[in-house]
């Protein structure tokens, strides 16, 4: 039996989220699954869940939280800590992605789209590792993309968001592992989630209309992705959850940086090797090899 720890999941009103959240409370773990509009338009998505939570009998909490708001983010912080005394697991999922021509997207699109999938990622790292670092343990997985490595056309902010949270994910890992807190990234690629299903596209049209034929493009590209049907492509999503629940069975400094979940990597494992041989290299450079291993005990 796993050592039960308290889990806080983001964006868990579906998808990779709703399912990490329960795989974890199955395991016996207590687990906060997080989304906004709790009372509003995803009302009944956390009373199925806290209806799962009683007939089964998991220590499953469903919480308010927008990633985007400062006063939520430490509002459901500190409530987890005063009712459970600590938090072990930060699970960090929430994400919303846009497709289309990248120029045509607006400042006010972009913004929205960082503001998500990564200030809001650097909000929630914020709010709960004071408290992990008190405690001397914990656990940050960050849920990427494959695009957070790869470039894939006319997803150009959705990859620029998730590599910006892979690499500010890798630098926690650095400067983390020595507190007893281990940064974590996990890779998904494509797989059958509402993140697919309701795509923003671009908003000045004007612009748009000056793509002509590559506009046209991009549009069958991604009247494609919003197809469930599309045959051999996605995977099931319960593969990221299992991942999840996984490393948090693992022993503190034990768990790789980067996992890719599912068979579909477009051949982005060896190009991880090579960044990590690559990290390696640098590291030793200057001189941080010390980052990679835990502080020994000093007497005083």
């Amino acid at each position: 039996m796993a050592v039960q720890q308290v889990i806080l999941v983001t964006g868990s009103s579906h998808g990779f989220g709703r399912l990490t959240a329960l795989t974890l409370a199955r395991q016996g773990h207590t687990v906060f699954a997080s989304m906004r509009a709790i009372t509003g338009r995803n009302s009944t998505v956390s009373a199925e869940m806290q209806d799962t939570a009683k007939q089964e009998g998991l220590s499953l909490h469903v919480m308010e939280l927008d990633v985007t708001e400062d006063a939520s983010v430490e509002d459901c912080v500190k409530r987890i800590v005063e009712q459970t005394g600590r938090i072990d697991v930060l699970v960090n999922n929430a994400g919303v992605m846009y497709g289309g021509i990248t120029e045509a997207y607006t400042l006010e699109q972009v913004r929205r789209q960082m503001e998500v999938n990564f200030f809001g990622v650097v909000r929630m790292n914020r709010a709960v590792l004071p408290y992990m670092r008190q405690q001397g343990n914990g656990l940050l997985v960050h849920v990427t993309s494959l695009a957070g490595g790869l470039v894939f056309p006319f997803f150009g902010l959705y990859c620029a968001s998730k590599a910006a949270l892979e690499a500010v994910a890798e630098s926690y890992h650095y400067e983390l592992f020595s507190l007893g807190i281990d940064s974590v990234i996990i890779e998904p690629g494509p797989f059958q989630t509402n993140l697919t299903t309701s795509l923003e596209g671009p908003q000045d049209q004007e612009r748009l209309a000056q793509y002509g034929t590559v506009a046209e493009i991009a549009r069958q590209l991604l009247d494609g992705v919003d197809q469930p049907s599309s045959e051999g492509v996605y995977q099931d999503p319960q593969i990221v959850a299992d991942i999840v629940a996984e490393l948090v069975a693992m022993p503190s400094g034990k768990r790789p940086l980067r996992t890719i979940a599912g068979a579909i990597d477009f051949g982005l494992s060896p190009v991880n090797e090579a960044k990590l041989q690559a990290q390696r290299v640098a590291l030793d450079a200057w001189g941080l090899t010390q980052l990679t291993q835990p502080l020994k005990p000093t007497t005083l």
